[in-house]
């Protein structure tokens, strides 16, 4: 058809070498946009483990202050002065104890962190599978569109037979018709066909940005399967599948959490190392003509104090804190037992859509061969007479049906098998996709 032969050459320009299923994933792993969102995700969940670790260590605090005063103090018998106030100080504060708040706040990040990068690998699972997914449906629709268009110009070889006989004053008119409508019919299937075919490409372009050929596509080959039985292939995918990972380190950063929420109800203690210097408080300056300017022109010092700090009451926000985070940990555990649940479910779909498409193909090729068979009989003995050309159309398109039904088997089966490979981890490792 011109306009498909059109929308091809425009759509994709053709590349030197065809373009695997593997080489798909691969590029569109590496430039899509919702893997690089995951990717700084993980980045800043590693900016945070470092900025919790710094619990660990001190904190060193230096101050300055200088400005104008007036003062009025006994030192300077209440007599206004005017001077230029200068502080300094040092402060090194060490935290000691502070129920546990840090070490469960660096297990909540570690946590975290974790979850992110798992998040990382189940977006570049999903991303792979749905690569795929886009791949194949261009495949599928082009080799139903193929089907389509080989089932109109039938009718339409047969649509001319009918008519000539009509002409000729030995065909009958309703013959005509039905071959007609028919015909009408599989000319509707056929644009219903490209419209799925067009469909499929724009799909694939939303996920795929570089520029290929349809015609370079390869017909991906089934391999083996991680497992050779369904409750080896679900075992292996509650292990390896990352969405499950994902839900384990929220679990424990939750436990994490919660585990924090109760350093409100320990005292904490700090060690602050203090050096300061003072000059021209309590209003009095070294230009003083008080006898006692020496005494207090300057202050300066050092201090080393073990500080401890103990709330008491806190208007209920901790015990309301402790129990968000024992609901977030209970959230967290029902969002793992639900992944599991999806997890199996859809191991079990893919496997047995792998399983009997395989044997639902062992029929459909004897349906396609007999009916070939049939053709080609029904042929001969239209020529003899003793078949109508209706007869021959008839069993024109139970073949045309069979070939369908072959197609949507083939590309099911082969979806099956990308599907069990992405639920059990496995299908980067298949296509040799590697995530850096």
């Amino acid at each position: 058809m011109k306009r498909l032969s059109l929308l091809s050459f425009v759509f994709l320009p053709v590349l030197v070498s065809a373009v695997s299923i593997g080489e798909v994933v691969q590029k569109t792993i590496e430039s899509h946009p919702q893997i690089q969102i995951k990717k700084e995700e993980l980045y800043t969940q590693r900016e945070l483990l470092k900025s919790v670790k710094a619990g660990y260590l001190p904190s060193v605090d230096v101050s300055y202050s200088v400005g104008p005063e007036i003062t009025k103090t006994i030192l300077n018998k209440r007599e206004q002065a005017d001077l230029i106030r200068q502080e300094t100080s040092a402060v090194l504060s060490q935290n000691i104890f502070a129920g546990f708040s840090t070490e469960n706040g660096v297990k909540q990040q570690k946590a975290l962190v974790l979850s992110a990068n798992d998040a990382m690998k189940e977006s570049v699972n999903n991303l792979a599978l749905e690569a795929v997914t886009a791949y194949l449906d261009v495949l599928r629709n082009k080799e139903l569109l193929e089907i389509s268009k080989e089932n109109v110009d039938v009718h339409k070889k047969y649509l001319s037979q009918i008519k000539a006989k009509l002409e000729a004053g030995v065909g009958r008119s309703s013959d005509y018709q039905q071959t007609l409508s028919r015909f009408e019919n599989a000319k509707s299937v056929e644009y219903l066909s490209q419209q799925n075919f067009e469909n499929a490409i724009f799909n694939f372009q939303r996920i795929f940005s570089e520029n290929v050929s349809v015609e370079d596509f390869q017909i991906p080959v089934i391999g083996e399967l991680p497992a050779n039985s369904l409750d080896s292939l679900i075992e292996l995918a509650i292990k390896n599948n990352p969405t499950v990972h994902v839900s384990q380190n929220d679990i424990q950063a939750a436990q994490a959490a919660l585990n924090r929420s109760n350093a409100a109800y320990y005292p904490s203690a700090d060690l602050k190392l203090k050096a300061y210097w003072n000059k021209n408080v309590n209003g009095i300056s070294t230009d003083s003509d008080n006898p006692h300017v020496s005494d207090y022109d300057e202050e300066s010092g050092y201090n080393a104090l073990l500080v401890f700090n103990y709330n008491i009451f806190s208007g209920f926000s901790d015990s309301a804190n402790k129990q968000v985070n024992q609901h977030k940990l209970l959230k967290q555990n029902n969002t793992l037992a639900d992944a599991k649940r999806y997890i199996t479910a859809s191991t079990q779909i893919a496997f047995k859509t792998f399983e009997l498409t395989q044997k639902q193909l062992v029929h459909i090729d004897k349906n396609i061969q007999a009916s070939a068979r049939t053709v080609s009989d029904y042929q001969k003995e239209n020529e003899l007479g003793r078949r109508s050309i209706i007869d021959l159309l008839n069993i024109e398109l139970e073949y045309n049906a069979a070939k369908n039904r072959k197609v949507t088997a083939e590309y099911d089966r082969l979806l099956s098998y990308y599907q069990i490979l992405s639920h059990t981890g496995k299908i980067l490792e298949e296509m040799n996709v590697i995530v850096e």
